[in-house]
């Protein structure tokens, strides 16, 4: 009897649901798959690497060539085929695991834009990033047939890869102009998201610009337009604006605090507290403390 958070296959049961792939070969006879949406949405990712085939969606039909991947969103319905020379891949996602695998990314804004619409590359475009898609498949195929110590990791970094490689492969040159001149904004808005994300993890400007496909000067000329301060400030302030509300909520000791907000030097954290603050880590809390105890009770406190 195997364990409850084990398949049948020692997968756990999440991914075993979630993830379905197979590699297709040159057979006798074409084959066709049918996808139909229902309450489980699932995304699909076809991969043809020889002979052609045909794909059809929401009143869309096309021809297929060697050399294609074709992204559905798990909102659509769809028919594809493929001739008997075919070779590829076909692999489906649960929506609900995609969301989980790209949440927590830099990129997560992007690559959740790109997974909800259909994507279709082909020509010139997909060859150099080809071996590199393959292999993702090949792996997601290996792992979900053989699972390997740590399979529904490996299982998610690959599906992460290829979320990648369909945003690089598909984004417009219309959607780097909104972003990085038009769309002010969009990006300092998009920045902010980011920086609640990740103002912990000691990210230098130079990443978050990277992750939102600009410019360390675009970024900092737009939230000098927006904001009136540049994107380092806004890090600094939220950094500073988050140490301040433990030191006054929590009782663990000022390095820990420290510590929780990325600092792995007691001594620069208290630098950067006094640089912004004026006072230490430790007298600020004081000064707090002692405020409220001449205060006394309030009757906002009351419940």
């Amino acid at each position: 009897m195997l364990p409850a958070s084990l398949s049948m296959n020692g997968l756990p049961v999440g991914i075993a649901l979630a993830v379905r792939a197979e590699a297709f070969s040159a057979s006798l006879a074409a084959r066709s798959w049918s996808i139909r949406q229902k309450a489980e949405r699932r995304a699909h990712l076809l991969l043809l690497q020889s002979d052609r085939g045909r794909a059809s969606w929401q009143g869309t039909e096309v021809a297929l060539e060697a050399g294609t991947l074709l992204w559905l969103p798990g909102n659509v319905d769809a028919t594809v085929e493929v001739g008997a020379g075919a070779q590829g891949f076909l692999l489906s996602i649960d929506d609900d695991l995609l969301i989980k695998i790209v949440a927590g990314n830099a990129e997560a804004l992007h690559l959740r834009r790109t997974t909800e619409r259909v994507a279709l590359i082909s020509g010139e475009a997909l060859p150099p990033h080809l071996d590199a898609i393959d292999g993702s498949c090949r792996a997601v195929v290996a792992e979900l047939r053989t699972p390997g110590f740590g399979a529904a990791t490996l299982i998610s970094s690959h599906l992460l890869l290829l979320c990648l490689q369909l945003w690089r492969l598909s984004v417009t040159h219309e959607e780097r102009e909104e972003i990085s001149v038009r769309g002010g904004p969009a990006l300092v808005g998009n920045f902010l998201q980011m920086v609640e994300l990740h103002y912990r993890d000691g990210w230098a400007v130079a990443r978050y610009a990277d992750a939102l496909g600009v410019t360390s000067d675009k970024l900092h000329a737009h939230c000098q337009r927006e904001k009136n301060c540049g994107p380092r400030a806004i890090i600094h302030e939220r950094l500073l604006r988050e140490a301040c509300a433990r030191l006054q909520q929590l009782d663990l000791p000022v390095e820990q605090i420290g510590y929780g907000l990325g600092f792995r030097d007691p001594a620069y954290f208290n630098r950067f507290f006094r640089k912004y603050q004026g006072a230490s880590p430790g007298n600020y809390r004081r000064q707090i403390r002692l405020e409220h105890a001449r205060s006394g009770p309030s009757y906002a406190a009351w419940p």
